[in-house]
C-alpha cells in the first residue's frame, strides 16, 4: 500500500498527464490567445502561473524537509501581486521554454516532496495541513485543466 508520499507523487504525475493533453492538442496559434478570467489569461499564462506557484511549492517543502518555516519567495500573502508576477515573468518565454521550465518544475517539486520521506512526521501530510497543500500540486493542475478543455470546447478545439 502506498504510503501519503507516493500517493501525493502519483496524483500528481496523473493530473500532469491530464494537464499535458488538454494542452498538446492545442493549436500552437490559440496558446497565446487571452480568455481565461477577469485577467484574460492565455493557455500560455496558466502554465506560466502553475510554474510559479509549484516552485514557490518547492521552495516550502524544502524548507520544511530541513525543519525551517515553509515560505515561498516573492508571495507576501497576496495571490493577486504573485500571479501577475509569475505569469509576468514568463509572458516572453517561447511555448518551448515554458515546456523546459514546466518540466524542471515538476522534477524538483518532486524532489522536494520525496524528500518530506524520513525528513517530517508523516502526520504533517495529513488533508488540510501545510506540508499536504504544498505536495499536492495535481490539484491545483485540475483546477485549470477543467477551465481550459472546456474552453476548448467551447472554441469547437476537442478533438
Amino acid at each position: 500500500m502506498p504510503d501519503a508520499i507516493d500517493a501525493l507523487l502519483a496524483q500528481n504525475a496523473e493530473a500532469r498527464g491530464d494537464l499535458m493533453d488538454a494542452i498538446d492538442a492545442l493549436p500552437p496559434d490559440r496558446r497565446c490567445e487571452g480568455w481565461y478570467g477577469e485577467e484574460q489569461w492565455s493557455v500560455h499564462d496558466i502554465v506560466a502561473h502553475l510554474i510559479g506557484w509549484q516552485d514557490g511549492w518547492a521552495h516550502a517543502l524544502e524548507l520544511m524537509a530541513k525543519g525551517e518555516r515553509p515560505s515561498i519567495p516573492g508571495y507576501e500573502g497576496d495571490d493577486d501581486p504573485y500571479n501577475a508576477s509569475s505569469v509576468g515573468s514568463r509572458r516572453e518565454h517561447s511555448w518551448e521554454q515554458l515546456m523546459g521550465e514546466l518540466r524542471s518544475t515538476r522534477e524538483r517539486h518532486e524532489a522536494a516532496v520525496r524528500n518530506l520521506r524520513g525528513n517530517l512526521d508523516p502526520e504533517r501530510l495529513a488533508p488540510g495541513k501545510t506540508a499536504h497543500n504544498l505536495a499536492n500540486a495535481g490539484g491545483h493542475d485540475h483546477e485549470h485543466i477543467e477551465a481550459i478543455i472546456e474552453w476548448r470546447r467551447e472554441q469547437g478545439l476537442l478533438r
